[in-house]
């Protein structure tokens, strides 16, 4: 008998995810509002990049049109009402990992994140401030100071899977 995927009832609508968090997180909306935004690089920046759609200011629902590794020349700062989407490829970010700095609604889904050095370097770091967050079905791995840092005032965070 084959194991039952997560979600796999929300699977056929890309934005059904949005909702699903249970916990803490429960009340975060990602980047359901927002438009589509696709990964078509796997460069660290430029257009078409991961980092380039973290950085924008207006809600997105990022989603790769590839598999492969990024390697991250620095930490990648996502900002609010953003969904991390990598169902469907297998994405995995090297060098250096996520920063969720005084943001809010945001889901990261189904990446690996692996192999990061140096003081203060965690695979997710969630601070300050932070809330309404839901990081899902995520590998972290081999990071020098730690995987997962939920810190100084952030709150309403699940951590799932």
């Amino acid at each position: 008998m084959a194991a039952q995927r997560p979600y796999a009832h929300v699977d056929q609508t890309l934005r059904g995810l949005a909702g699903q968090a249970e916990g803490f997180g429960r009340q975060e909306i990602g980047g359901l509002h927002g438009a589509v935004y696709h990964v078509t690089t796997l460069d660290d920046d430029g257009p078409g990049s991961l980092r380039d759609g973290c950085r924008k200011t207006e809600p997105l629902w990022i989603v790769f049109d590839m598999s492969g590794t990024i390697n991250l020349n620095s930490g990648l700062r996502v900002l609010s009402y953003k969904t991390i989407d990598g169902r469907g490829q297998r994405v995995k970010l090297t060098g250096k990992g996520l920063l969720l700095r005084e943001c809010e609604h945001v889901i990261v889904c189904n990446l690996e994140i692996e192999g990061g050095r140096g003081h203060d370097v965690d695979a997710i770091q969630i601070k300050p401030n932070s809330k309404h967050i839901w990081v899902d079905r995520c590998s972290l791995s081999d990071f020098e100071d730690g995987l997962i840092d939920i810190s100084r005032g952030s709150t309403e965070i699940t951590i799932s899977r």
